[in-house]
């Protein structure tokens, strides 16, 4: 029952985005046809030229009732929400609908400021990255948008060819993330770093960015009282919290980018020399780190022969590739863990 539901609400979505769709269509082609003066047209030749484009543009053969063009027509004139008030009029006597100021276009209806606020919102967003949901109320700037592109669509040379993934990792969280920021709401994080525990805690999120195919938080995490940086694909969860929000005294993004390469940078400190190294062939490329482990309460070496990879990866499909050695920070580092590591790597 539940699938049938939801490949029902599947069919429904689908119809709704092709029937948005043709009714961009429509306007457009009612609006070339009004403003072609030297021609008669009524319902059914409206109705025809539709037909004929929808034809050419999607390959699907439909008609057209008098009620659908009539009910084009109407909401061109007056619907608030398409904002395009076309002075459409009827002539009677050569039974015509025409427009009543010949040089108007729904192409060139301009946007209320309703319309341009919500732009600039949307642009914003949309120059970081997709993946939100926060676009109500925008539905009908897409639209003029999507007539616009429509009308001028041209075959000319591309300029900037985008490779962006179809998602990125930790992108589930954006939307919650984004309306803390804006209504200055806290939350609760449970955050899993890489190879150690899970910890949880409030912060007051102020900032997201998107780099390297990666989207990043940067907050004040409450315990710690101060900003601190945190991939959303290492967040487990998040949840509102009732705790008061702390805002961003010392934190302006347009200057606090301006010395980091990358995302992260040490508080109070610059950047005061940038190091820039010669770029070789490489013939075999291996990971080594050392990070804490809480629950040995020591430092742990690891290293892997996939160094090309991501060690996030790595660690979640084949763990077995990774090598360990945990050093006791009383005895400190010795030749046993040397030769763990370089057997592990297989640098005999």
């Amino acid at each position: 029952m539940i699938v049938l539901i939801v490949h029902y609400i599947c069919m429904i979505n689908k119809y709704a985005m092709a029937t948005n769709k043709h009714a961009i269509i429509r306007y457009r082609v009612i609006d070339k046809c009004l403003r072609q003066v030297d021609q008669t047209w009524n319902w059914k030749s409206l109705a025809e030229a539709c037909v004929k484009e929808l034809k050419a543009v999607t390959d699907t053969k439909t008609t057209l009732s008098e009620r659908t063009i009539k009910g084009d027509l109407q909401n061109m004139r007056s619907d608030r929400a398409l904002g395009y008030f076309a002075p459409i009029e009827y002539d009677r006597a050569e039974k015509s609908y025409y427009y009543s100021r010949r040089d108007y276009s729904i192409t060139e209806a301009p946007l209320n400021r309703s319309d341009s606020q919500e732009l600039k919102n949307a642009i914003g967003l949309l120059r970081q990255f997709t993946g939100f949901r926060h676009l109500e109320g925008i539905d009908n700037i897409i639209q003029k948008l999507e007539l616009l592109a429509y009308e001028s669509r041209s075959k000319t040379k591309r300029f900037v060819h985008l490779a962006q993934p179809a998602s990125i990792p930790g992108q589930k969280w954006l939307d919650i993330i984004y309306d803390a920021i804006k209504k200055e709401k806290p939350l609760m994080m449970t955050y899993k770093p890489f190879d150690r525990e899970a910890f949880s805690g409030v912060l007051s999120p102020y900032l997201l960015k998107e780099y390297d195919n990666r989207w990043y938080l940067y907050a004040n995490f409450h315990s710690k009282g101060q900003l601190r940086t945190y991939g959303l694909e290492r967040i487990t969860d998040l949840k509102k919290s009732i705790q008061e929000y702390r805002s961003a005294e010392n934190f302006e993004p347009d200057t606090y980018f301006q010395d980091i390469i990358g995302v992260t940078l040490a508080e109070g400190q610059k950047v005061k020399q940038i190091l820039v190294e010669k770029g070789l062939e490489i013939e075999k490329e291996l990971y080594i780190g050392i990070v804490v482990d809480r629950a040995q309460g020591c430092p742990v070496i690891m290293a892997s022969e996939a160094g090309g990879m991501e060690i996030e990866e790595v660690a979640a499909k084949t763990p077995e590739k990774i090598i360990r050695a945990a050093v006791d920070p009383a005895t400190g580092f010795s030749g046993i863990h040397a030769r763990k590591i370089a057997y592990g790597l297989n640098l005999h």
